[in-house]
């Protein structure tokens, strides 16, 4: 395994400096993978000695599923104009490098006049996180900041949009998932009733609502809040389900230790003109089929 690794860190930069084209992939938690354990592909294609385009892909259900797609050109050799398509961000950044000690450069993204991302990194393509990296809401207000060693991470502190403190330390990817104990059959009855209970008239309705908390070491929950709100009715009721939800949880595992992790759950409102209403799963989401 150490061996593996270390051809990784010394083939890179080679890569990257020779301007070839290559594939790299992470593992859990951002490590670079042995050829076992495979959770990132970033595809790295050189179109000219001024562009690189950047494919990143992760592994789902045994099959690489697009994430997003970086087209850079290089102003100079401190400036980078990137344009990003992907489901969680889509837009144009500039991002510019300053050469620090240890080999590293320090980087900020900037998005139109404003820091979106700042950090250290050991390399410029792709990015290597390796110290503090902070991130910046559209307000300006901070978002998070993580601290990262050759790009896994080690430890975060984090707040909400409007500046209050929420919690740290939290894990979005990890060697074992949290698992609810008493069973989804009971997590999606118990959501139906709430939403039930709650005389929303829900006849046509149709979209989703991204509900986000943490499950902590002890299997408990909190910090529930929306991650994509459908009107602010719905999203009390979303994020009510969840705070009355019965039970405990299974806790996340990374490296052996069970940690806090960052659970994301759509409830999505599709409507047909049938005959019926029902609550199905489909693919890990919670479907309300309405008439």
């Amino acid at each position: 395994m150490k061996l593996i690794l270390l051809f990784v860190l010394f083939v890179l930069p080679l890569a990257v400096f020779s301007q070839n084209d290559t594939v790299i992939y992470f593992g859990i938690n951002g490590k670079f993978s042995d050829f076992d354990q495979k959770d990132i592909k970033k595809e790295i294609n050189y179109r000219s000695a001024r562009k690189v385009k950047i494919k990143t892909y992760k592994i789902s259900e045994g099959d690489w599923k697009p994430v997003y797609t970086e087209k850079i050109s290089f102003v100079n050799d401190s400036v980078y104009e990137i344009s990003i398509k992907g489901k969680e961000f889509s837009g144009a950044l500039a991002r510019v490098f300053e050469t620090v000690e240890n080999n590293k450069y320090k980087f900020t993204d900037w998005e139109e006049n404003r820091i979106k991302r700042t950090g250290f990194t050991l390399s410029k393509i792709p990015l290597i996180f390796d110290g503090e990296v902070t991130e910046y809401y559209e307000n300006g207000n901070k978002k998070s900041v993580s601290v990262y060693k050759n790009n896994e991470l080690i430890s975060n502190k984090n707040w909400l949009e409007d500046g209050t403190k929420y919690i740290d330390n939290i894990f979005y990817s990890v060697d074992r998932e949290p698992r609810y104990l008493p069973g989804m059959g009971v997590l999606h009855n118990h959501i139906l009733e709430i939403f039930n209970k709650s005389g929303i008239n829900f006849s046509k309705l149709d979209g989703r609502i991204v509900v986000g908390f943490v499950v902590l070491e002890n299997g408990q929950i909190d910090g529930v809040k929306i991650e994509e709100g459908y009107g602010w009715q719905l999203n009390t009721v979303a994020v009510s389900s969840f705070k009355t939800l019965p039970g405990t949880w299974q806790p996340a595992r990374l490296d052996g230790n069970e940690v806090r992790y960052y659970q994301l759950f759509p409830i999505n409102f599709i409507y047909h003109n049938y005959d019926f209403d029902y609550l199905d799963l489909k693919g890990g989401s919670l479907y309300w089929e309405i008439n």
